[in-house]
């Protein structure tokens, strides 16, 4: 009886111990993906800094962001392989990056020139009829076009020798399927986003956090999706 009160602490103390090694490794991983994601995107992150109005600036910010998609590829792939054991965060972003980047970097230009092309429509036709008629729709089309480009990126890693076009497919699918995930995806761009433009400095630790849970809920929803189809 007493060896086994004894053996019982030591168990529950190594059950502390590995729990707090996990958290240690999920939050090192996450500052690690903040960091490389900065690097990845110097050029972006410079003119968000230096920028007196980025909004103003939306074409060059525009074109700058599209190192985004390849660093997301990048990305990804460390939250992928958070669970295989200790992390090594470095590692697994410069394997993503490598192996997806050029695919995920296809996904991000068709994504680009959507949300430019709603973006100039949306400053040419301001002030008239055509404002209201068209824009709701655009501006729906430019949303879903930046939630099936996150998903799909988040595919490109998951399913590492899928074609790009099967990806995109799919990931079109459960983007509306899963509208309300995809909604929930947007919210975290969207704080990301704010808190980049409103404290460069501080915001700079917020992408890598909601990130994952980005990765996380576009996981989940290939797997439903798998798993109908089986």
């Amino acid at each position: 009886m007493s060896g086994t009160t004894a053996r019982a602490p030591r168990g529950l103390a190594r059950l502390r111990h590995e729990t707090l090694d996990t958290i240690f490794g999920y939050v090192y991983a996450i500052l690690m993906v903040d960091l490389l994601l900065v690097v990845a995107n110097l050029p972006l992150v410079g003119m968000l800094l230096v920028a007196r109005d980025a909004l103003q600036a939306w074409p060059v910010v525009l074109v700058l962001s599209l190192t985004l998609s390849p660093s997301l590829a990048g990305a990804f792939e460390v939250y992928r392989t958070l669970g295989d054991g200790s992390p090594r965060p470095f590692a697994a972003f410069w394997r993503g990056y490598r192996r997806r980047g050029a695919a995920a970097a296809v996904l991000g230009l068709a994504a680009a020139a959507v949300v430019g092309f709603v973006l100039y429509d949306g400053a040419v036709t301001a002030g008239t009829v055509w404002a209201v008629l068209l824009g709701p729709t655009l501006l729906v089309v430019a949303l879903v076009a930046v939630a099936t480009t996150l998903t799909a990126i988040a595919g490109l890693t998951v399913f590492e020798r899928a074609s790009v076009r099967a990806i995109a497919k799919a990931a079109l699918y459960v983007a509306v399927r899963r509208w309300y995930v995809s909604v929930l995806a947007l919210v975290l761009v969207g704080l990301s986003v704010a808190a980049l433009l409103a404290q460069p400095v501080l915001g700079m630790l917020a992408p890598g956090l909601l990130l994952y849970a980005v990765f996380a809920n576009a996981h989940y929803g290939f797997r439903q999706v798998l798993q109908k189809k089986e």
